[in-house]
C-alpha cells in the first residue's frame, strides 16, 4: 500500500492548500535579522505518540526558533531547581500586556510569567552550570533531547538580537536591581539571545510538542527530556500564557498549551496523543504567525482537539487485523478454489473495528492499515462494534475509501449501522462473511484460469472426496447413488426431520440455514458443486439441524440410508472408505476452523 495517500497526510495538504494564500500579517521587524527570511514560507507537521510524522509544505525549511525556546528553557530551571523555588522566582499568571513589557508582579518581585520576555530572562539565568559554556551546553543538549538531533544556531540573528536587545538589557537591570535574578547580567542575557537564535523546522517544533505531550520522552528517540511532572507545569502556563495577548482567545478558539515565536513558528500540544508544529513568518498584531494561528484553529475544529472536547474512552479503535487466509468466509467450495484462496487469499485484509472513532482514533487506523497490511488487494472495514463514529472519523475513512479506490484497491464496509454500512459505497454489507465472499469471488475470478473459474457441472470423479479411489470402489458407490434434480427455493433438507440420505453436489448451488430468534433463517454457509452434504446420515438416525435450500438449479446424486446399510453389507470396504473419506473432509473443516477462531483470537 506504499502508493496510497494517507487520509490524515491528504488533510493536511488540503489545509495547507487552503492558507497558502493568506499573505495578511508582516514580518517581525524589530529584530532586523527576521526581515530576511523569505515571507510566502509555510509547513505545518504532525508528530504522533509512536514517533510517526506527517509533514507538508515549507516543513524541512530552517527559521530561529525565538520565543518557542521559552517553553524548554522554563522546563530546564524546573529541573535544575524544583516547582517551589522557580515559583518563587517567576510567576504563572498571565501579565496582561506585551511580551517585552518592562513591567513585573510587583507584590511577589518577579516577572508575571516565564513566557514573557521578563520571565523568560530569569528563567534562562537559573539554568545551573560552573560557567558560560557549561550552561550553554547545558541549554543546547536540553533542546536535543527535545528535538532528537543537534540545533545550530544562527549567527547572523544572535548578532541582530544582542545588537539591538536595549529593551531586553533594560528588563535585565531592572530584574538584577529589583532583586529577582542574580548572576552575570551579560552571560544571561547572551544565553538568552542564543536560545532564541536557534535554527529549527516545522517538524521539530511538531517533536517538541510530542515530547510534552508524551510526559516528556520524544516519541522519536524513546530519550527523556523532562520529567512527567515538569511537564505539567510547563503545559499549564503555556495553556495560560503562551501565545502573547492572544492566549485566551486562543484557549477559547483552540484549546490547546501551544508556545509561538516572532519567528514565525507554533508548537502545539493535545497531551497524550499530538504534538503540532505551524511555520508561516507573517505576524499578526500581537506577534503570533498569521497563517499558524488560522491553521491551528481549522485543526482543533475539524479533527476535535479541543482540550475539553469529549474524546471518548481512549480505546484501541482496532480490535484486530487479519488476511484472507487467515478466516474465510462461509462459502463451501471447489478443491481448485479452494487451493486458490490457500495461496492468494492475502490479497483480501479485514480491519475489525471497536469503541469509537474520532481522529486520534482514524488516525491510528488509517496509518496501521497503510503500515501493517501493505500488499492487499482488497480491505474489509468491519465497523460491526464500533460504538461511535464522528464525522471526522467517517471523514477519514471515507478519504482512505477514495484513495485506495484511485489506486485500483478493493474497500467495503460491514456494519449493522444503515449509516455507517452506506460509507462502502456499492460495497457495504450486513455481516463480514458476506464481504469476505465478495472479495474472495473477485479474487478468483483474477487467478484462476477460465477453464476452473466454475464449471456449471462437477462429474463424481472429479470430487476431491473421491479422488484416491479405485475405479472398482467408484463403481460400487455409482450403483447406489440416485440422481435428483432441484430448482432455485428448493429444500432440500428440513431441519428436524431423520438423516436419511447423503448429497453428492454435482451441479448448483445451496445455502445451509439455522433458524435464529425471530423465526427468520439465517445463512451459516454456502455449498458449491463438487462437495457433499447431509454427512449426517453416515453416522446414525439423528436429526436434521439445519435447513439446505438451493439457490441455482441444479442436480445432486443421493445416497440414501438404505443405501448406505447396503453398502455396508455387500462392500464393507467402500463404507468405510467412503466414511474415513467424510470424516476426513469434516475434519479438515473443524481444522480450518480451529485455525481460523485461533487467528480471531490473537
Amino acid at each position: 500500500m506504499s502508493a496510497v495517500t494517507l487520509p490524515v497526510f491528504s488533510y493536511l495538504q488540503s489545509l495547507h492548500a487552503r492558507h497558502k494564500d493568506n499573505r495578511t500579517g508582516a514580518l517581525a521587524s524589530y529584530i532586523p535579522e527576521l526581515t530576511r527570511i523569505d515571507p510566502d514560507l509555510f509547513g505545518i507537521a504532525f508528530a504522533t505518540m509512536d514517533g510517526y510524522i506527517y509533514e507538508v509544505g515549507d516543513s524541512a525549511a530552517t527559521f530561529t526558533i525565538q520565543s518557542v525556546s521559552k517553553a524548554i528553557i522554563y522546563g530546564l530551571a524546573l529541573e535544575d531547581h524544583g516547582r517551589d523555588e522557580v515559583m518563587r522566582k517567576i510567576g504563572v499568571e498571565p501579565s496582561g500586556e506585551a511580551f517585552n513589557s518592562i513591567v513585573f508582579d510587583e507584590r511577589n518581585n518577579r516577572p508575571f510569567n516565564p513566557m514573557v520576555n521578563a520571565g523568560a530572562i530569569a528563567a534562562t539565568a537559573l539554568v545551573k552550570g560552573a560557567n558560560h559554556a557549561e550552561r550553554l551546553a547545558r541549554i543546547l543538549d536540553t533542546f536535543r533531547r527535545f528535538m532528537g538531533r543537534d540545533l545550530d544556531m544562527d549567527a547572523a540573528v544572535h548578532r541582530s538580537e544582542s545588537d539591538t536587545g536595549h529593551r531586553n538589557r533594560a528588563i535585565a537591570f531592572l530584574e538584577l536591581n529589583s532583586g529577582m535574578i542574580q548572576g552575570n547580567i551579560d552571560e544571561h542575557l547572551d544565553l538568552y539571545f542564543r536560545q532564541c537564535s536557534l535554527l529549527v523546522n516545522t517538524v521539530d517544533l511538531a517533536i517538541m510538542g510530542a515530547t510534552l505531550a508524551n510526559g516528556g520522552i520524544n516519541p522519536v528517540t524513546g530519550e527523556r527530556a523532562i520529567s512527567a511532572a515538569n511537564v505539567r507545569s510547563v503545559l499549564s502556563v503555556m495553556s495560560t500564557c503562551g501565545m502573547y495577548d492572544y492566549a485566551g482567545g486562543w484557549q477559547f478558539n483552540v484549546g490547546l498549551p501551544a508556545k509561538s515565536g516572532v519567528g514565525g513558528g507554533i508548537s502545539a500540544v493535545l497531551p497524550g496523543h499530538l504534538g503540532i508544529g505551524v511555520f508561516s513568518p507573517r505576524l499578526d498584531a500581537v506577534g503570533n504567525s498569521e497563517r499558524g494561528v488560522k491553521v491551528c484553529e481549522d485543526i482543533s475544529r475539524n479533527f476535535r482537539l479541543h482540550l475539553f472536547e469529549d474524546r471518548g474512552s481512549g480505546q484501541d479503535p482496532v480490535r484486530r487485523f487479519y488476511r484472507g487466509t487467515d478466516v474465510r468466509s462461509s462459502r463451501v467450495r471447489r478443491q481448485e478454489e479452494v487451493k486458490a484462496l490457500d495461496h492468494d487469499g492475502h490479497a483480501i485484509a479485514v480491519c475489525e473495528l471497536q469503541g469509537e472513532l474520532s481522529f486520534m482514533e482514524a488516525e491510528r487506523v488509517t496509518r496501521r492499515i497503510g503500515g501493517e497490511l501493505s500488499g492487499f488487494a482488497s480491505l474489509i472495514v468491519d465497523m460491526s462494534r464500533l460504538k461511535s463514529v464522528d464525522k471526522v472519523g467517517e471523514e477519514l475513512l471515507l478519504m482512505l475509501r477514495d484513495t485506495l479506490a484511485s489506486t485500483g484497491h478493493g474497500f467495503a464496509i460491514v456494519s449493522l449501522d444503515a449509516r455507517l454500512r452506506a460509507m462502502g459505497g456499492t460495497n457495504s454489507f450486513g455481516a463480514i462473511d458476506d464481504a469476505l465472499e465478495f472479495f474472495e469471488d473477485q479474487l478468483l475470478e483474477r487467478v484462476l484460469p477460465a477453464t476452473d473459474a466454475g464449471p456449471s457441472r462437477v462429474e463424481l470423479k472429479q470430487f476431491s472426496l473421491l479422488a484416491d479411489w479405485s475405479a472398482e470402489d467408484f463403481d460400487t458407490l455409482m450403483a447406489e447413488l440416485q440422481p435428483r434434480d432441484f430448482e432455485d427455493g428448493e429444500s432440500l433438507i428440513m431441519a428436524g426431520t431423520p438423516a436419511r440420505s447423503l448429497y453428492f453436489l454435482v451441479e448448483g448451488r445451496v445455502n445451509v440455514m439455522i433458524a435464529v430468534a425471530n423465526g427468520a433463517l439465517r445463512r451459516i454457509s454456502t455449498i458449491d458443486a463438487g462437495n457433499v452434504f447431509g454427512e449426517l446420515a453416515l453416522f446414525g438416525q439423528a436429526r436434521r439441524t439445519a435447513d439446505v435450500v438451493a439457490v441455482s438449479s441444479g442436480r445432486v446424486l443421493e445416497l440414501t440410508t438404505e443405501g448406505i446399510a447396503r453398502l455396508s453389507e455387500k462392500a464393507p470396504r467402500v463404507h468405510t472408505a467412503l466414511a474415513l473419506a467424510v470424516g476426513r473432509s469434516l475434519a479438515d473443516r473443524l481444522g480450518r476452523a480451529n485455525r481460523e477462531i485461533q487467528a480471531l483470537s490473537r
